[in-house]
């Protein structure tokens, strides 16, 4: 069993390719490295092979060397498009990991994630299209997980090696993972 850590106290931990979701506080974090995205996907080189002729036109490259706050907060973005639109969960709240600790890295890095609602508790509704998906200003991923892997009807899954992404969202995006950056910073200097 895998455990998360929320303050003082230790969850069970559900572990995906690319985060870590807590069931009973509905809490995704994202797997880092050094601050960076990570996955633990069996098709994942390793880290230090990303980028070379072990990744084909190096999407592990750019997929790792993604800071994790960059990809919270365009998930963060895409949750409250897709939210919006009735296709999505409600984005609860934005979460910080200043001391993350896996067993896929050595010693301590950081990372980021959100709450958000849980879709086993939304009532079922036809699946999301991709016109509706995009409709809502969201890019599915490039092997369309997001819309064969949802929830009672909901997409839930953003994470792949080529992730869905915001359309149209650089402010959005840059502006909350700046934020995620600061609340970091000053968590882990404790100022």
């Amino acid at each position: 069993p895998f455990v998360l850590a929320e303050g003082r106290r230790l969850h069970r931990a559900a572990m995906g390719m690319w985060a870590a979701y807590t069931p009973r506080t509905n809490l995704k974090v994202l797997h880092a490295v050094d601050g960076q995205v990570h996955s633990i996907a069996r098709s994942a080189p390793a880290r230090e092979e990303a980028g070379t002729d072990k990744d084909p036109g190096g999407i592990w490259r750019r997929a790792f060397d993604t800071p994790v706050t960059r990809r919270v907060a365009e998930n963060w973005v895409m949750l409250d498009r897709l939210h919006k639109a009735r296709i999505g969960p409600e984005p609860l709240a934005l979460a910080i990991a200043p001391r993350y600790r896996a067993w896929f890295t050595r010693g301590t890095t950081f990372s980021a994630g959100y709450y958000v609602a849980n879709l086993h508790l939304y009532p079922p509704k036809p699946p999301t299209t991709e016109d509706e998906l995009r409709a809502a200003g969201v890019i599915p991923d490039a092997k369309r997980a997001c819309l064969r892997e949802q929830i009672n009807g909901y997409v839930s899954d953003l994470n792949a090696v080529r992730g869905a992404m915001p359309d149209n969202a650089e402010d959005e995006v840059t502006l909350i993972a700046d934020a995620l950056d600061a609340a970091l910073a000053e968590a882990r200097t404790g100022t």
